[in-house]
């Protein structure tokens, strides 16, 4: 029987490793026909920093579609792969339905009608640009605080057809069918208009239609420049000496020659056109062999960022925070010791790769691991889980367990939906570009935030089971014990934080405490925290009221962590999200809620403790 429990014990954590194991051969498997995964890796510059087409692309979707694949049959398999579609067969991808409309407003101003999907593509709205660019316009020169439902979707869809648009020019111009051809041809009629020109200016015959012909494609390339943002050809060392396909090829007259970057988007497109996966392997492995040779740092960097993307730690992380928290779960109903130390496990495990995700990511970004909203709610659950481990390691009855598990997937879910505003690795505003503060100010208040957001979770689980079922008096003093030590860390980490904080500003502003709403808000934890203290020293509150007390600094702190941002006033606006205020304000009356449990009388039982 001992033996069936250990291996029991062991079943659900060797399922995950191979579940995870699964997903990094899948990220790592080499592919047939086309080579869209070393296509991937190829780096440009966009958002001020060197990132692959995977990146992009992916970036891109999730800005879209509000997912990383493209929804319908026969739909590209990859984000890069759909990228290379775009790019190179746009008349395919423009068919692919991809922009969401909710408002029945915009509809009636595309014509169109309800899609049981919500989707369309870029070509039914192409016959609809005339009547949506003025609207833009309009609403654009608004206040943003004052625009209406109708007005924030139609300015979101008008920025995601731009952005569709500009990665459609960033690698290819539309137009062009033979890119290298043209490319060849280009820096021919230039040299050539260039020796009639010099005829002409010496009062010799000359060719008109050669300057003509010259002139009008140095026009098209010109047009091409301004449609992308995006810098895809490598020409110094700096992210400053990067250039648009585009202007590569002006200074392609100067260089007697296409740059290698520029020769081989024109090789790999071209070949992607002719439905020859041999060429295209071919231009993208030589292109791979010019980077490692020329600058293999950025190459590297684009392949770690790939590969980081594909495997997906985070939502890996998230499906074992789930099986830990019903292991742990089950384990207070039947087989308790079998199913806990099975939850314990997976939660490591899911742990381990959560931690993996945070180092690989302070890595491809060179900064300490909170940088912005996002970064800040992947180490807010990271930092509970931690707190979370020790002390079930200590008291051993699950409840750890399952409090990591709850923290651990709300926090990465809330991560998610953040990153759906774009690249999650943006280069850092001028105030935060400093290492040593990062890591420092942010990285401790962050832990206060996950401290308190612990003891208001611990104390959840506490009276639910207080209400649906009766608590022993060893679980009520373990309950106890945990709320009351997360608090005492939350209450010194916060006030540390706050404090750091303060030195940063006055170092940058020239003042310690300027009532900036981030700063009472992180004052507000510190004051919580410390109330709930005080209460429990003199005996204002016992279990029960510490308990509601803690669930209420959940609030507290949801406010200093996302509500102070709203209100668009303040240093520490930036970061600013409209779109999380029904979600903060449905959490927050669902931490009310919980708290009238507290105030619901308990049957009292032999063997249990009235709080």
């Amino acid at each position: 029987m001992k033996i069936l429990r250990k291996i029991a014990a062991w079943l659900v954590p060797t399922l995950c490793l191979i579940f995870v194991a699964s997903a990094v051969f899948r990220a790592r498997a080499p592919e047939k026909g086309f080579h869209f995964k070393d296509f991937a890796t190829l780096p440009v510059v966009s958002n001020g920093r060197v990132q692959p087409l995977d990146s992009l692309a992916r970036n891109a979707l999730l800005s879209i579609v509000g997912k990383q694949r493209v929804p319908g049959d026969n739909a590209p398999q990859s984000p890069s792969e759909w990228l290379a579609e775009l790019s190179f067969r746009p008349e395919v991808a423009d068919e692919r339905k991809i922009f969401l409309i909710h408002h029945d407003e915009i509809l009636g101003l595309t014509g169109l009608t309800r899609d049981e999907e919500k989707t369309y593509s870029y070509s039914q709205l192409q016959p609809s640009f005339d009547a949506i660019q003025p609207e833009a316009r309009r609403i654009g020169a608004k206040e943003p605080q004052t625009w209406s439902p109708y007005e924030k979707a139609l300015m979101r869809l008008t920025r995601n057809l731009g952005l569709y648009n500009g990665l459609k020019h960033t690698l290819a111009h539309p137009g062009q069918n033979q890119a290298e051809a043209e490319f060849t041809l280009f820096l021919s009629n230039i040299d050539g208009a260039l020796v009639e020109a010099e005829k002409k200016n010496n009062g010799q015959s000359f060719n008109e239609d050669a300057i003509a012909s010259a002139a009008a494609r140095m026009r098209s390339i010109l047009e091409w420049a301004p449609l992308t943002d995006i810098y895809a050809v490598p020409s110094g060392d700096t992210v400053d000496d990067w250039r648009k396909l585009p202007d590569s090829l002006i200074d392609a007259i100067d260089a007697d020659g296409l740059l290698p970057a520029t020769l081989a988007y024109a090789r790999i497109g071209d070949a992607y056109r002719a439905n020859d996966p041999v060429a295209f392997n071919s231009a993208v492995s030589e292109y791979t062999q010019w980077l490692s040779e020329k600058w293999p740092e950025r190459l590297a960097k684009g392949s770690s960022e790939t590969l980081f993307n594909r495997v997906a730690p985070f939502y890996l992380s998230m499906v074992l925070y789930v099986v830990a928290f019903l292991c742990a779960i089950l384990s207070w109903l039947k087989q308790g010791a079998t199913l806990r130390q099975a939850a314990f496990r997976t939660l490591i495990i899911g742990f381990i790769l959560h931690t993996a995700g945070l180092v690989i990511r302070m890595m491809l970004e060179g900064r300490p691991p909170v940088t912005n909203l996002y970064s800040s709610a992947v180490f807010i659950g990271w930092g509970a889980i931690v707190l979370s481990i020790a002390i079930e390691a200590f008291y051993r009855n699950g409840i750890g367990t399952a409090v990591a598990a709850v923290v651990g997937f709300s926090t990465l879910l809330i991560a998610h939906h953040l990153s759906l505003s774009g690249d999650t690795l943006e280069m850092m505003r001028a105030v935060l570009d400093t290492n040593f503060w990062l890591a420092t100010h942010v990285v401790v208040i962050t832990l206060g935030y996950s401290a308190t957001f612990l003891a208001g979770t611990i104390a959840i689980v506490y009276l639910i089971r207080r209400i649906f079922g009766s608590i022993p008096k060893s679980t009520a003093a373990s309950f106890r014990g945990m709320v009351y030590g997360v608090i005492c860390f939350a209450t010194l980490t916060s006030f540390v934080g706050t404090v750091l904080g303060g030195i940063w500003a006055d170092q940058s502003w020239g003042r310690f405490w300027g009532w900036d709403p981030k700063e009472n808000g992180a004052l507000l934890i510190v004051i919580w925290n410390a109330i709930i203290l005080h209460a429990r020293w003199g005996g204002f509150i016992k279990d029960r009221g510490m308990m509601v007390l803690a669930i209420f600094g959940n609030i507290v702190t949801s406010w200093s962590w996302f509500g102070t941002n709203m209100l668009g006033i303040g240093l520490h606006s930036y970061g600013f999200t409209d779109s999380a205020f029904f979600w903060l304000s449905a959490f927050i009356v669902s931490q009310l809620l919980l708290m009238a449990l507290g105030f619901i009388p308990e049957r009292q039982n032999k063997g249990t403790v009235k709080v």
